[in-house]
């Protein structure tokens, strides 16, 4: 096959090269990373210098690949639609537009939800919640095709109404929606369907919240228990939304009268150390069963073996920091985690970490006194946070672990 990669998720992190014989198939990447660093030797690759949204761009400079592709692979939230216009653009199999829409449009997912009696937090329109605000409550304004919590506004009906205000024409006030806050515990659940059928699944709540991880917070996950009525949930929204096969990052919230409420899902496997905990807790790789229906369609993937640890990750931003801050130390060295550098600092780009405090309970880290994540660009990937890992332990002594490692860490103040 002639297999084209759009490549976002780090190489190393996904490995395509496990899923697909890159000898006996011809793989081809077109890098969106600004660089072909981590790929394989000698790997086929064009580094891209324009967004993948802009798919006319792309099907102009890259025809000669993608006119000939059997398959086009794009795992990244950011490229799914993308890469569905641009297989139906050049008649590739695979996921097209109508198919994903529903799983990446916000609004179009919690419509068609809404529409099948599926329980969710109330949302409205720009315009209805401007025609008739709720007199009282706290609300969201949610960007439809974003992800990782950008663009998210969170306020009381007058302060919404002053973010509707701000945006500007028409065109603006349809690409958001407003949702209302509902307080609980946010949960994910991650897995893969086959033919329909759930085949392996993990239950997660978050420590901490991807709103907050935004704004500049530490955000953990816990693996727990499943619950019935999350399960019950997740089986019952993703055929409406006409996912029968792939990863899902379902989240849905534990409300404090303990209902479960749908907040969104994605196609795709979760990002931080969503796939790292799920292989640890199930003996699957999410990734690599993921792949296996991307490029060969509808097969088997691996038996789950339960392990007797649950398994969780932290992640620490570096994202929100101010425009002139580099992210690095003063001494610019870093750590990966493996041992002191002897520099006299915690290599971690100021954040404040003791990794023996944590013994058995700390399965690994990584410390980056350089992290890559640009400003004001959201990311959970190792290399663009300054610290991240994996944790262990009972389903009770999860939480406390991840909130003794992200509660008492902070930004150290530079001089």
């Amino acid at each position: 096959m002639n297999i084209v990669v759009l490549h976002r998720i780090p190489f190393a992190k996904i490995r395509y090269d496990l899923a697909v014989d890159h000898d006996r198939h011809t793989v081809r990447y077109l890098s969106t990373t600004g660089t072909a660093d981590g790929l394989p030797p000698g790997a086929d690759c064009r580094v891209l210098d324009t967004s993948t949204a802009d798919t006319d761009a792309l099907a102009r400079a890259h025809a000669d690949w993608l006119g000939t592709a059997d398959r086009l692979i794009a795992r990244s939230e950011y490229d799914l639609l993308p890469a569905a216009r641009l297989r139906e653009r050049f008649a590739i199999p695979g996921d097209s537009p109508a198919a994903i829409l529903p799983l990446r449009d916000k609004w179009l997912m919690r419509t068609l939800a809404a529409a099948a009696g599926i329980a969710q937090p109330a949302f409205w329109s720009v315009a209805d919640f401007r025609r008739d605000p709720p007199a009282a409550g706290t609300y969201l304004i949610k960007p439809r095709l974003e992800a990782s919590s950008t663009g998210i506004e969170t306020g009381g009906v007058r302060e919404i109404l002053d973010g509707l205000d701000r945006l500007v024409g028409a065109a603006a006030s349809a690409e958001v929606f407003v949702e209302e806050f509902v307080p609980g515990e946010i949960w994910h659940l991650d897995g893969y369907l086959r033919a329909g059928t759930v085949r392996a699944v993990a239950s997660s709540v978050y420590v901490g919240n991807c709103l907050n991880y935004a704004h500049g917070s530490p955000l953990g996950s816990a693996q727990t228990p499943d619950e019935p009525g999350a399960l019950a949930l997740l089986r019952r929204t993703l055929p409406v939304l006409g996912q029968r096969d792939g990863a899902f990052h379902f989240e849905l919230i534990r409300a404090r009268d303990g209902r479960f409420l749908f907040l969104e899902t994605a196609s795709r496997v979760g990002g931080a150390g969503v796939a790292e905990t799920f292989e640890l807790r199930t003996g699957v790789n999410l990734y690599q069963a993921d792949l296996r229906h991307q490029l060969f369609g509808d097969i088997d993937g691996p038996a789950v073996r339960l392990s007797t640890d649950w398994y969780g990750w932290f992640v620490f931003p570096a994202h929100h920091r101010d425009a002139g801050d580099d992210g690095t130390d003063d001494d610019g060295t870093g750590d990966d985690g493996t041992g002191d550098d002897g520099t006299g600092d915690d290599g971690t780009g100021g954040v404040e970490f003791d990794p023996d405090r944590f013994g058995e309970r700390l399965v690994s880290y990584v410390r980056n006194a350089r992290p890559t994540a640009r400003v004001g660009e959201i990311s959970y990937a190792a290399a663009a946070t300054p610290l991240s890992g994996v944790v262990r332990g009972t389903a009770g002594q999860l939480r406390d672990t991840l909130a003794e490692i992200c509660a008492p860490t902070s930004r150290a103040p530079r001089s």
